[in-house]
């Protein structure tokens, strides 16, 4: 009886213990943490932090894939200087939003900040974004507040977007399907429940 105990003991402690620690990222490491990073440092200046945005992401990982493909040189990432809007210059970029479903004709604050850094490196990482002039007046501007981010193999994308209607990254018409769908699986929901119970 005692060992039964014992063990139930050991068992809910271990549980206990297991929920306690931080369970381990599969993937996107490099980018989540430059994401933390960023939004420790914009908290430093009283910034509102960058919430994680999946289009902007999506946008981001296509781009990275775009210029992976396209540069194998580092140095040629000078060549992208952000800018607010749509990049002309970034490979494949009309077919990179139409994949990503995103009305770029109304996305009109958006800035996509490419970065060639070898292997990813993490502190190169950070002081390519924070302590260059070139992306630090975007990165201390407070009406940014959406981000996304994504990487292939030595190129880091950062997208950073207001929440405002010209700096969302959905289009309206996504929006409306979305809300269909879900009014849909309500009234699927709905009939199921009075079929169920009649």
């Amino acid at each position: 009886m005692l060992s039964f105990k014992f063990g139930l003991y050991l068992l809910i402690a271990s549980v206990f213990a297991f929920h306690l620690l931080p369970s381990p990222v599969v993937c996107d490491d490099e980018e989540d943490d430059l994401l933390r990073d960023i939004n420790t440092y914009r908290k430093i200046f009283n910034l509102p932090v960058l919430e994680k945005s999946d289009k902007a992401s999506c946008l981001a990982d296509e781009i990275a894939e775009d210029l992976d493909d396209a540069h194998t040189n580092c140095e040629d990432f000078r060549d992208y200087y952000p800018a607010p809007g749509s990049n002309p210059k970034i490979p494949n970029f009309q077919k990179s939003v139409n994949k990503c479903k995103i009305n770029i004709n109304i996305t009109r604050d958006g800035v996509i900040m490419p970065v060639c850094v070898p292997k990813l490196d993490s502190d190169a990482l950070f002081s390519n974004y924070t302590k260059s002039n070139r992306y630090t007046k975007y990165l201390n501007n407070s009406k940014y507040s959406v981000a996304g981010i994504g990487s292939e193999d030595d190129w880091m994308v950062l997208i950073i977007s207001t929440n405002t209607s010209s700096g969302d990254l959905s289009s309206a018409t996504s929006l409306l399907a979305g809300a269909w769908s879900h009014c849909l699986m309500l009234a699927s929901f709905l009939s199921a429940f009075i079929v169920l119970f009649s």
